[in-house]
């Protein structure tokens, strides 16, 4: 045992003093020199726990191990940083739970304080800059109208509105409203973000496996459609085929387990570079919004296929489907059926049918009719009427039979 003590007769440094305690398992050092005060543990093997004024630091020259029986608590003022140089895992067998960002955000509703204050500027940013109406795709908030349509079709496009002022008044909201959303901010903290980077690979897996249940029934007869028409006692008749129908069944929201939930407050953004993004899944798929839903890419493949062949693919729009290609649009299957309950228009200056054409109703052409067929035009029942002159009545004047006019065409 080494007990030393120094006297000093400055004025900061009054007493220095150290006393170490050794055996063949390892030493205690006291240092207490002031202002830098120092109690060491250390064990033969070099692993040691410094306690000083500034720092508290413990090394294990081999492993290290924790254990609590009952509860832990850690808290760090400062930052707080964490390194392993080679693999790490968390065993938790229970809920694992990290919340990031001031705790008021969850026990004060500032996140709807913000929206709250907010909501005046998104009003404003929605509305248009005409004043020809419309209606919040969310919210169901009526615009204004101050003009008039095209009086052709009733559409805005064409028409003529007065200019939204409240455009021209973003700026000046967005600066009033300024003051009270940087209070709230405040409260908020600067913290909130999670940022998990890795250089290769970034697994999220919940559950052992994915659940293979069935989640549909295919019925391959299940909907009856149009086939197409045929011609009866001068009448067209429908006739009719079947087609598949799949109905979705609920046989995996039992499970307890293999959710996974990504819940964004306003954007969520996925990118990937060269390798593409796959989604595959066992059961039904569904991406829906509110807003426009745009997709796109070098090619856009959108295929009904099942195993048995039995896939189908359904377009419902609540008002106009609109499609346009720069070069050629093809449609390829054995049977078309096209139904318009008013009106079917074709705007083309050529059009080509290989097959029959059989129309129900009245033809109506401008133009000249040319027929090369060998049997040419053939009127079973009806009338020709060419300038007002018919075919079937008409009367041959100048013709004489017998001493008398014909009253009809020879």
């Amino acid at each position: 045992m080494l007990d030393k003590e120094i006297k000093s007769g400055t004025e900061f440094i009054n007493d220095r003093g150290s006393m170490v305690i050794n055996n063949k398992s390892g030493s205690i050092v006291f240092d207490e020199n002031t202002g830098q005060e120092r109690l060491q543990l250390s064990h033969s093997s070099g692993a040691n726990v410094n306690f000083n004024n500034k720092t508290v630091s413990t090394f294990a020259p081999n492993n290290m191990q924790d254990l609590t029986k009952g509860n832990k608590f850690s808290t760090t003022i400062g930052d707080s940083f964490s390194q392993t140089n080679n693999n790490k895992e968390e065993r938790v067998y229970g809920d694992h739970t990290i919340i990031a960002g001031s705790p008021k955000f969850f026990t004060e509703g500032l996140a709807d304080q913000w929206l709250t204050e907010a909501q005046d500027i998104a009003v404003a940013k929605a509305g248009p800059e005409k004043l020809y109406g419309g209606t919040g795709n969310n919210t169901d908030a009526a615009y204004p109208v101050d003009g008039k349509v095209d009086p052709n079709s009733g559409a805005i496009e064409g028409g003529t509105f007065a200019t939204n002022k409240a455009q021209d008044n973003i700026q000046q909201l967005m600066e009033e409203k300024a003051a009270p959303l940087s209070n709230i901010e405040k409260e908020m903290g600067v913290g909130g973000s999670i940022k998990m980077l890795t250089t290769k690979h970034f697994v999220v897996n919940a559950g052992a496996k994915p659940v293979s249940f069935d989640s549909g029934l295919i019925v391959k007869n299940g909907k009856s459609v149009t086939q197409n028409y045929v011609v009866e006692n001068g009448k067209a008749k429908e006739i009719t085929t079947s087609v598949p129908v799949y109905e979705s069944k609920d046989t995996s929201s039992a499970v307890p387990f293999g959710d996974i939930q990504l819940i964004a407050g306003t954007k969520f953004r996925a990118t990937a570079g060269s390798g593409g993004v796959s989604f595959t899944s066992s059961g039904d798929n569904s991406f829906t919004g509110t807003g426009r839903t745009t997709i796109g890419g070098a090619e856009v493949a959108i295929a009904g296929s099942t195993i048995g062949d039995a896939g189908r693919v359904t377009i419902i729009s609540d008002t106009d489907l609109y499609m346009e290609a720069n070069q050629i649009i093809t449609r390829n299957t054995p049977r078309i059926t096209d139904r318009a309950d008013i009106t079917h228009t074709f705007v083309t200056p050529d059009a080509f049918f290989t097959g029959n054409v059989h129309i129900m109703g009245d033809l109506t052409v401008e133009g000249n009719i040319t027929v090369n067929g060998s049997v040419g035009i053939k009127v079973p029942n009806g009338d020709v009427c060419a300038s007002g002159i018919s075919l079937v009545k008409h009367v041959h004047g100048g013709v004489c039979r017998s001493g008398q006019k014909t009253d009809g065409p020879q």
